[in-house]
Protein backbone atom coordinates (compact mmCIF):
# COMPACT_ATOMS: atom_id res chain seq x y z
CA UNK A 1 0.00 0.00 0.00
CA UNK A 2 2.99 2.51 0.38
CA UNK A 3 2.90 3.02 -3.55
CA UNK A 4 -0.37 4.63 -3.14
CA UNK A 5 0.42 6.71 -0.46
CA UNK A 6 3.34 8.19 -2.04
CA UNK A 7 1.01 9.04 -5.25
CA UNK A 8 -1.20 11.09 -2.58
CA UNK A 9 1.69 12.59 -0.38
CA UNK A 10 4.04 13.41 -3.33
CA UNK A 11 4.06 17.04 -3.92
CA UNK A 12 5.81 16.63 -7.27
CA UNK A 13 2.61 14.15 -8.52
CA UNK A 14 0.05 16.69 -6.89
CA UNK A 15 0.78 18.96 -9.23
CA UNK A 16 0.15 16.54 -12.21
CA UNK A 17 -2.50 15.03 -10.72
CA UNK A 18 -6.46 16.48 -10.43
CA UNK A 19 -8.23 16.60 -7.10
CA UNK A 20 -10.52 14.16 -8.67
CA UNK A 21 -7.79 11.46 -9.06
CA UNK A 22 -6.57 12.38 -5.31
CA UNK A 23 -9.85 12.38 -4.01
CA UNK A 24 -10.84 8.85 -5.54
CA UNK A 25 -7.83 6.97 -5.17
CA UNK A 26 -8.48 8.58 -1.13
CA UNK A 27 -11.63 7.24 -0.97
CA UNK A 28 -10.86 3.36 -2.52
CA UNK A 29 -8.65 3.17 -0.02
CA UNK A 30 -10.80 4.04 2.57
CA UNK A 31 -13.14 1.29 1.31
CA UNK A 32 -10.01 -1.64 2.14
CA UNK A 33 -9.72 -0.33 5.34
CA UNK A 34 -13.59 -0.24 6.36
CA UNK A 35 -15.84 -3.27 6.38
CA UNK A 36 -18.29 -0.70 3.73
CA UNK A 37 -20.38 -2.41 1.40
CA UNK A 38 -21.34 -0.97 -2.40
CA UNK A 39 -24.85 -1.93 -3.16
CA UNK A 40 -25.79 -0.96 -6.89
CA UNK A 41 -29.49 -1.66 -7.23
CA UNK A 42 -30.82 -1.87 -10.82
CA UNK A 43 -33.73 -2.52 -13.01
CA UNK A 44 -36.39 -1.29 -15.83
CA UNK A 45 -37.50 2.33 -15.17
CA UNK A 46 -40.82 2.10 -13.27
CA UNK A 47 -40.00 -1.31 -11.28
CA UNK A 48 -39.79 -0.17 -7.74
CA UNK A 49 -36.35 0.35 -7.36
CA UNK A 50 -36.35 3.27 -5.60
CA UNK A 51 -38.98 2.22 -3.71
CA UNK A 52 -36.71 -0.78 -2.28
CA UNK A 53 -33.89 1.30 -1.35
CA UNK A 54 -36.11 3.58 0.55
CA UNK A 55 -37.09 0.55 2.91
CA UNK A 56 -33.92 -0.76 3.39
CA UNK A 57 -32.65 2.75 4.41
CA UNK A 58 -35.75 2.84 6.51
CA UNK A 59 -36.70 5.88 4.68
CA UNK A 60 -40.91 6.06 5.33
CA UNK A 61 -41.50 9.47 3.55
CA UNK A 62 -39.77 8.08 -0.02
CA UNK A 63 -36.94 11.21 -0.01
CA UNK A 64 -34.08 9.65 0.28
CA UNK A 65 -34.55 8.02 -3.67
CA UNK A 66 -37.43 10.02 -4.92
CA UNK A 67 -40.29 7.88 -6.40
CA UNK A 68 -42.94 9.03 -9.03
CA UNK A 69 -44.74 8.21 -12.36
CA UNK A 70 -42.03 10.84 -13.76
CA UNK A 71 -38.02 9.41 -14.51
CA UNK A 72 -36.58 10.91 -11.64
CA UNK A 73 -33.30 8.85 -11.91
CA UNK A 74 -31.24 10.04 -14.41
CA UNK A 75 -27.87 9.42 -12.59
CA UNK A 76 -26.50 7.43 -9.90
CA UNK A 77 -27.76 8.61 -6.48
CA UNK A 78 -26.13 7.54 -3.25
CA UNK A 79 -27.09 7.08 0.42
CA UNK A 80 -25.56 5.46 3.48
CA UNK A 81 -27.23 3.46 5.78
CA UNK A 82 -25.19 1.35 8.16
CA UNK A 83 -21.64 -0.15 6.50
CA UNK A 84 -23.52 -0.13 3.46
CA UNK A 85 -23.60 2.79 0.87
CA UNK A 86 -26.48 1.96 -1.69
CA UNK A 87 -26.64 3.17 -4.87
CA UNK A 88 -29.63 4.09 -7.11
CA UNK A 89 -29.05 4.01 -10.60
CA UNK A 90 -31.27 4.93 -14.12
CA UNK A 91 -34.10 2.65 -15.68
CA UNK A 92 -32.50 0.53 -18.23
CA UNK A 93 -33.54 1.23 -21.76
CA UNK A 94 -35.09 4.81 -20.58
CA UNK A 95 -32.22 6.34 -22.30
CA UNK A 96 -29.51 5.38 -24.59
CA UNK A 97 -26.58 5.57 -22.91
CA UNK A 98 -28.31 4.11 -19.25
CA UNK A 99 -27.48 1.04 -19.97
CA UNK A 100 -23.97 1.92 -20.37
CA UNK A 101 -23.72 3.60 -16.83
CA UNK A 102 -25.64 0.63 -14.98
CA UNK A 103 -23.31 -1.96 -16.62
CA UNK A 104 -20.61 0.05 -15.13
CA UNK A 105 -21.99 0.84 -11.38
CA UNK A 106 -22.48 -2.75 -11.27
CA UNK A 107 -18.81 -3.83 -12.25
CA UNK A 108 -17.76 -1.24 -9.49
CA UNK A 109 -20.58 -2.81 -6.82
CA UNK A 110 -20.34 -5.05 -3.88
CA UNK A 111 -23.61 -6.67 -4.14
CA UNK A 112 -26.43 -5.57 -6.97
CA UNK A 113 -29.69 -6.09 -6.52
CA UNK A 114 -31.95 -6.21 -10.09
CA UNK A 115 -35.21 -5.34 -9.01
CA UNK A 116 -38.10 -6.46 -11.23
CA UNK A 117 -41.68 -5.74 -11.14
CA UNK A 118 -44.32 -8.69 -10.61
CA UNK A 119 -47.02 -7.48 -13.10
CA UNK A 120 -44.78 -7.53 -15.93
CA UNK A 121 -44.56 -11.87 -15.25
CA UNK A 122 -40.61 -13.15 -16.42
CA UNK A 123 -37.83 -11.33 -17.64
CA UNK A 124 -39.04 -9.16 -20.12
CA UNK A 125 -36.95 -8.34 -23.73
CA UNK A 126 -34.81 -5.54 -22.52
CA UNK A 127 -33.41 -7.26 -19.29
CA UNK A 128 -32.63 -10.42 -20.98
CA UNK A 129 -30.50 -8.64 -22.99
CA UNK A 130 -29.02 -6.70 -20.68
CA UNK A 131 -28.12 -10.14 -19.59
CA UNK A 132 -26.29 -11.12 -22.35
CA UNK A 133 -24.38 -8.11 -22.99
CA UNK A 134 -23.06 -8.95 -19.26
CA UNK A 135 -22.28 -12.57 -20.24
CA UNK A 136 -20.79 -11.09 -22.95
CA UNK A 137 -18.55 -8.31 -21.13
CA UNK A 138 -18.05 -9.13 -18.14
CA UNK A 139 -14.55 -10.96 -16.80
CA UNK A 140 -16.47 -13.79 -15.31
CA UNK A 141 -20.05 -13.85 -15.28
CA UNK A 142 -21.20 -15.83 -13.19
CA UNK A 143 -19.70 -13.95 -10.70
CA UNK A 144 -22.83 -11.24 -11.42
CA UNK A 145 -25.21 -14.13 -10.93
CA UNK A 146 -22.93 -14.57 -7.11
CA UNK A 147 -22.93 -11.15 -6.50
CA UNK A 148 -26.69 -10.56 -7.37
CA UNK A 149 -30.25 -10.81 -5.32
CA UNK A 150 -33.22 -10.87 -7.58
CA UNK A 151 -35.62 -8.78 -6.20
CA UNK A 152 -39.45 -9.54 -7.71
CA UNK A 153 -41.11 -5.90 -6.36
CA UNK A 154 -44.94 -5.46 -5.78
CA UNK A 155 -46.06 -8.75 -4.54
CA UNK A 156 -48.86 -7.05 -2.92
CA UNK A 157 -50.18 -5.84 -6.32
CA UNK A 158 -50.08 -9.64 -7.45
CA UNK A 159 -53.87 -11.30 -7.96
CA UNK A 160 -52.35 -14.47 -5.94
CA UNK A 161 -48.94 -16.28 -4.27
CA UNK A 162 -49.69 -18.56 -7.13
CA UNK A 163 -48.77 -15.66 -9.40
CA UNK A 164 -45.56 -14.71 -7.40
CA UNK A 165 -44.21 -18.03 -7.23
CA UNK A 166 -44.71 -19.02 -11.04
CA UNK A 167 -42.93 -15.75 -11.90
CA UNK A 168 -40.01 -16.42 -9.63
CA UNK A 169 -39.73 -19.71 -10.93
CA UNK A 170 -39.75 -18.09 -14.87
CA UNK A 171 -37.34 -15.97 -13.81
CA UNK A 172 -35.18 -18.56 -12.10
CA UNK A 173 -35.33 -20.48 -15.88
CA UNK A 174 -34.50 -17.51 -17.92
CA UNK A 175 -31.27 -16.93 -15.56
CA UNK A 176 -29.71 -21.03 -15.54
CA UNK A 177 -30.80 -20.66 -19.46
CA UNK A 178 -28.38 -17.97 -19.60
CA UNK A 179 -25.72 -17.90 -16.92
CA UNK A 180 -25.68 -21.56 -16.27
CA UNK A 181 -26.19 -21.09 -12.52
CA UNK A 182 -28.98 -20.60 -10.02
CA UNK A 183 -30.39 -17.19 -9.20
CA UNK A 184 -31.41 -16.21 -5.79
CA UNK A 185 -35.11 -14.81 -5.89
CA UNK A 186 -36.69 -12.64 -3.34
CA UNK A 187 -40.51 -11.46 -4.07
CA UNK A 188 -40.93 -8.09 -1.40
CA UNK A 189 -43.24 -5.55 -1.03
CA UNK A 190 -42.02 -2.23 -0.08
CA UNK A 191 -45.41 -0.76 0.38
CA UNK A 192 -46.47 -3.52 3.03
CA UNK A 193 -43.09 -3.28 4.93
CA UNK A 194 -43.56 0.70 5.17
CA UNK A 195 -46.77 0.73 6.16
CA UNK A 196 -45.87 -2.45 8.77
CA UNK A 197 -43.12 -0.34 10.28
CA UNK A 198 -45.65 3.46 10.61
CA UNK A 199 -48.49 1.34 11.65
CA UNK A 200 -45.92 -1.34 13.38
CA UNK A 201 -48.28 -4.21 12.15
CA UNK A 202 -45.71 -6.97 12.66
CA UNK A 203 -48.29 -9.01 10.00
CA UNK A 204 -47.58 -6.50 6.81
CA UNK A 205 -43.68 -6.36 7.84
CA UNK A 206 -43.29 -9.99 7.60
CA UNK A 207 -45.78 -10.47 4.55
CA UNK A 208 -43.24 -7.92 2.59
CA UNK A 209 -40.25 -10.15 2.96
CA UNK A 210 -38.51 -6.97 3.63
CA UNK A 211 -36.80 -8.26 6.49
CA UNK A 212 -35.08 -11.56 4.28
CA UNK A 213 -34.19 -9.48 2.52
CA UNK A 214 -32.16 -7.85 4.64
CA UNK A 215 -31.06 -10.82 5.79
CA UNK A 216 -29.76 -11.87 2.79
CA UNK A 217 -27.61 -8.38 1.74
CA UNK A 218 -25.86 -9.34 4.91
CA UNK A 219 -25.22 -13.22 4.55
CA UNK A 220 -24.22 -12.35 1.01
CA UNK A 221 -22.07 -10.07 2.60
CA UNK A 222 -20.45 -12.05 5.07
CA UNK A 223 -19.83 -14.75 2.43
CA UNK A 224 -18.02 -12.30 0.02
CA UNK A 225 -16.10 -10.25 2.48
CA UNK A 226 -12.74 -11.78 1.33
CA UNK A 227 -14.22 -12.28 -1.94
CA UNK A 228 -15.34 -8.18 -2.04
CA UNK A 229 -11.81 -6.83 -0.13
CA UNK A 230 -9.39 -8.73 -3.27
CA UNK A 231 -11.85 -6.75 -5.33
CA UNK A 232 -11.31 -3.73 -3.57
CA UNK A 233 -7.61 -4.12 -3.84
CA UNK A 234 -7.58 -4.78 -7.48
CA UNK A 235 -9.84 -1.65 -8.04
CA UNK A 236 -7.14 0.17 -6.13
CA UNK A 237 -4.25 -1.36 -8.10
CA UNK A 238 -6.42 -0.27 -11.59
CA UNK A 239 -6.95 3.03 -10.40
CA UNK A 240 -3.03 3.71 -9.66
CA UNK A 241 -2.37 1.49 -12.85
CA UNK A 242 -4.25 4.05 -15.03
CA UNK A 243 -2.68 6.90 -13.02
CA UNK A 244 0.46 5.97 -13.83
CA UNK A 245 -0.26 5.48 -17.81
CA UNK A 246 -1.98 9.22 -17.21
CA UNK A 247 1.27 10.50 -15.87
CA UNK A 248 3.73 8.49 -18.46
CA UNK A 249 1.57 9.42 -21.42
CA UNK A 250 1.65 13.46 -20.22
CA UNK A 251 5.45 13.32 -19.36
CA UNK A 252 5.92 12.17 -22.84
CA UNK A 253 3.73 14.83 -24.28
CA UNK A 254 5.63 16.86 -22.44
CA UNK A 255 9.26 15.43 -23.38
CA UNK A 256 8.02 15.44 -26.82
CA UNK A 257 6.82 19.46 -27.11
CA UNK A 258 10.55 20.34 -24.70
CA UNK A 259 12.35 18.32 -27.96
CA UNK A 260 10.18 20.17 -30.32
CA UNK A 261 10.85 23.58 -28.78
CA UNK A 262 15.10 22.93 -28.29
CA UNK A 263 14.48 21.80 -32.03
CA UNK A 264 12.64 24.99 -33.14
CA UNK A 265 15.59 27.24 -30.43
CA UNK A 266 18.42 24.71 -32.44
CA UNK A 267 16.71 25.69 -35.92
CA UNK A 268 16.73 29.69 -34.95
CA UNK A 269 20.20 29.45 -33.78
CA UNK A 270 21.80 27.67 -37.00
CA UNK A 271 19.32 30.58 -38.63
CA UNK A 272 20.90 33.32 -36.81
CA UNK A 273 24.38 32.30 -36.74
CA UNK A 274 23.85 32.22 -41.19
CA UNK A 275 22.50 35.40 -40.90
CA UNK A 276 25.45 36.67 -39.13
CA UNK A 277 27.73 35.23 -41.58
CA UNK A 278 25.94 36.58 -44.40
CA UNK A 279 26.17 39.68 -42.76
CA UNK A 280 29.81 39.66 -41.72
CA UNK A 281 30.32 38.84 -45.62
CA UNK A 282 28.62 41.39 -46.82
CA UNK A 283 30.35 43.87 -44.43
CA UNK A 284 33.54 42.59 -45.86
CA UNK A 285 32.78 43.12 -49.48
CA UNK A 286 31.53 46.45 -48.66
CA UNK A 287 35.12 47.19 -46.75
CA UNK A 288 36.96 45.78 -50.21
CA UNK A 289 34.64 47.60 -52.67
CA UNK A 290 35.73 51.28 -50.80
CA UNK A 291 39.03 50.29 -50.60
CA UNK A 292 38.99 50.19 -54.29
CA UNK A 293 37.77 53.40 -54.81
Amino acid sequence: MSKFKDVENSTSLKSYLSKEDISTLAKLKQALVDDDILLTCMGLYNHGKSSVLNALVEDYEDKTFKTADTRETTKNKKAKHGNITFVDTPGLNAQKHDDKRVMDAAKESDINLFVHNVNTGEFVASEVAFFHEIKKHWNNPIEFIQRTIFVLSRIDEAQNDADIKNTALKMKQQIKEIFEVEARIIPVSSKDYKEGMIEKEEGLIEESNLKMLQEQIRTLSDKLLVSIKKTKKERIEKYYDGLIQKLSSRLEKEKLELNQLENEQSKREKSFQNDLKMIEKTLINKYKQLAEV
